[in-house]
């Protein structure tokens, strides 16, 4: 179990059926998987919030700063151009752990089908993740739905999550972005005319994704003079930290894409 909390933390995107299948000869049921799964996904969001604003100990303490592992101790895959075609899996055939027979969400094409559904066997967060996903992605006034999605399509790319690069592509395409934008943002690059304010934003989110720990007051400070208040970053850190969750849960489900004609 820890090897895999292990692998899910640091390197999500190795993650393969054969962890999955391995916790399950131990003794873990699907539902019990899930929980592991939820668990870990959500303190790697609660990691970055704290490191992303900055969070300190409340106490004197001899801890030492946490160190930073390099990216070149995990091998990542060669970036792939998802570009918005992949093609749409079966919902019941793929998934690591087997889809719940019983309390199927009702079917909403507009938000991530397959990955709901498998989170049924806790019924409490799979409602409390809609909600949280639809929160995350709503405009605000520093940062607007558009931008937000394009955000969250980084993410995922940095993340190699073809799951969710699906899902975040197809919400900036109903907004209007460009196939080519998408298609760079779902491989982890980004335009070379980015404004100031904008290369800033991204920045912290592949900080936040990669190497959260290297966070330091300087580039809160680089935020502000970007007019960003601290309401504004502690939204976009939010955002940021919320797309770990998501990718690793859906990388460590193995979640299929939807058949879209359900």
């Amino acid at each position: 179990m820890l090897e895999f909390v292990e692998k899910l933390t640091l390197c999500p995107w190795l993650l393969v059926r054969s962890d999955v299948t391995g916790l399950r000869d131990a003794g873990f049921s699907d539902s019990t998987i899930l929980h592991i799964i939820l668990g870990s996904a959500h303190f790697n969001y609660l990691n970055r919030m704290a490191d992303g604003i900055g969070i300190r100990f409340e106490y004197q303490t001899q801890v030492p700063d946490a160190s930073v592992p390099s990216e070149q101790q995990f091998a990542k895959p060669l970036a792939t151009n998802w570009g918005g075609s992949m093609p749409a899996s079966s919902p019941t055939s793929s998934a690591w752990i087997a889809f719940p027979e019983s309390d199927k969400p009702i079917a909403d094409m507009e938000q991530p089908y397959n990955l709901h559904w498998l989170m049924s066997y806790n019924r409490e967060a799979r409602d409390l993740a809609c909600e949280w996903r639809s929160f995350q992605l709503r405009g605000t006034e520093h940062l607007g739905t558009r931008l937000r999605s394009q955000l969250a399509l980084y993410i995922s790319g940095l993340n190699y999550c073809e799951y969710s690069v699906y899902w975040n592509q197809k919400d900036l395409e109903r907004l209007g972005e460009s196939r080519r934008l998408c298609e760079q943002l779902a491989s982890g690059e980004l335009p070379a005319s980015l404004p100031r304010r904008e290369q800033l934003l991204f920045a912290h989110a592949m900080r936040l994704t990669h190497e959260p720990a290297t966070t330091r007051q300087e580039h809160i400070q680089q935020l502000r003079d970007a007019d960003m208040d601290d309401h504004a970053i502690l939204q976009l850190t939010m955002l940021c930290s919320y797309l770990s969750f998501e990718n690793r849960v859906a990388l460590a489900l193995g979640v299929p894409l939807e058949n879209e004609t359900l």
